[in-house]
């Protein structure tokens, strides 16, 4: 039966998957509720094309126009509005539905990100890098904003207002960002397979920390798989880092079913090597590091199951990478940083083994790349020796002698018994019990974060 469950865990994710995506529908209703929202004063709205419409007065008279439109983000589809006014000008974005990390949109409005559409014209480019500037450190939120404004805005101005929108052809943004992450990851790689290379693991996890963590913050979350399972793939011209990151982490571990990235790439686990090296301290903590590594498979599951179930990659998120090398974050993402950092002083990678949800997935896929080579080999005819039939096996078990075990099992049941009551009393370390301490102090924290997501979107 144990065997059977990972599968089991599959078909069940995937079947919330299928139901959630059935029952997630935009109707009229929901249109015109943003267009209200976009446009309060207006009497009525009249339908011009799939998300756009005319918003009337009480006389008739059009008072401008409203669009409403989707584009991929960082965790998910973000549903943005605009309003158009008669010569042309734009209103604010407004964001009515998203699955976007809070504080990267909290960082976008700081920033002044939606002022500069009210200088801009319907019928203007509006593509980031050319008339509209992105927000580093939020880059894909910013440009699905910028690309919904643009399919929202373009549409108006053709369709209602008889105006040709200005072209903006880009190339493929591939650049020292792009180039240095390609090149990380093809190191990793190498020296994954290469024996006398992987001395250098922790230089290049040194280097992982600088770019894919503090320069760019692009490291692999549970977030990507989830977008990428629901088919939320952002434009690879303009963001050919998160192809990039995905693949990387992804396809090694597909191929040679092991986990290249969690070992060799992750910035986060840079981060730990180098508090151990500090401390030089790796308590042991018994089988209480077994349970947490079986435990951790279970989180995993629970974060795929709100995912899927809300169609909100985000809702899950709860990984402190984001917190550390964006700088960014609420007050319980700084604490699980704090807890998760000060308990790899302690123990090894206490995040990668105990709660990382990405870590868990990339050793699941792994581990089912392994069990289906192991099952190729059983299907190939032995040509050495013949295999043995199931009666020689069975016989052959059952001639083992077992006069030692239970030897040992009379010997334990008398060292037992030589004190009363004959029950052996549970000793807990002082290492086990600030095992279960950070533990407990992180649980709580991402409870407390994953809250956070699903009350404040």
């Amino acid at each position: 039966m144990k065997k059977y469950l990972p599968w089991m865990a599959v078909v069940i994710l995937f079947m919330t998957l299928m139901y959630a995506q059935h029952g997630h529908r935009e109707d009229q209703q929901e249109l015109q509720d943003c267009y209200r929202v976009l446009l309060p004063e207006a009497k009525d709205f009249e339908p011009l094309d799939d998300g756009i419409a005319a918003a009337r007065d009480a006389s008739g008279s059009i008072l401008a126009y409203v669009g409403v439109k989707s584009a991929t983000g960082y965790g998910g589809p973000m549903l943005v509005g605009i309003a158009v006014h008669a010569d042309g000008t734009m209103g604010t974005p407004v964001i009515f539905t998203h699955r976007e990390t809070q504080a990267y949109l909290d960082k976008i409005e700081q920033q002044g990100f939606f002022k500069q559409f009210e200088t801009l014209r319907a019928d203007d480019a509006l593509v980031p890098g050319f008339d509209i500037d992105g927000i580093s450190g939020a880059t894909l939120s910013s440009h699905a904003i910028a690309l919904a404004v643009n399919e929202a805005a373009h549409a108006i101005a053709t369709q209602a207002m008889n105006l040709t929108p200005r072209k903006a052809e880009l190339p493929w943004r591939i650049g020292v960002g792009e180039i240095s992450i390609a090149a990380l990851f093809a190191l990793g790689l190498i020296a994954s397979t290469v024996k006398k290379l992987a001395r250098f693991r922790l230089l290049l996890l040194g280097g992982s920390i600088v770019i894919l963590g503090f320069w760019l913050n692009r490291s692999f979350s549970l977030a990507h798989a989830l977008a990428a399972c629901m088919g939320f793939f952002p434009d690879i011209t303009r963001n050919l880092i998160w192809y990039i990151v995905v693949a990387g982490a992804v396809l090694p571990t597909i191929i040679l079913g092991k986990n290249l990235y969690c070992t060799f790439i992750c910035p986060f686990c840079g981060l730990q090597e180098m508090t151990h090296k500090i401390s030089h301290v790796n308590l042991s903590v018994g089988p209480l590091m077994k349970i947490a590594r079986v435990l951790r498979g279970l989180f995993l599951f629970i974060a795929l199951f709100i995912g899927f179930l809300s169609l909100n990659p985000s809702y899950a998120s709860y990984e402190p990478f984001g917190t550390i090398f964006g700088l960014n974050g609420e007050n319980c993402n700084w604490y699980l940083l704090f807890f998760m950092l000060a308990a790899s002083f302690f123990f090894h990678r206490f995040w990668c083994h105990v709660f990382c949800p990405a870590g868990a997935l990339l050793d699941f896929i792994a581990a089912r790349r392994r069990d289906a080579a192991k099952l190729c080999r059983r299907s190939v005819p032995c040509q050495v020796k013949p295999c043995k039939t199931q009666k020689e096996s069975v016989s052959e078990t059952a001639s083992i002698p077992t006069i030692s075990s239970s030897k040992n099992d009379i010997r334990t049941t008398h060292a037992c018994c030589s004190k009363s009551p004959c029950v052996k009393k549970l000793k807990i370390t002082k290492s086990q019990l600030l095992f279960i301490l950070f533990y407990i102090a992180g649980l709580i924290c991402i409870i407390w974060i994953v809250h956070n997501n699903i009350s404040i979107q």
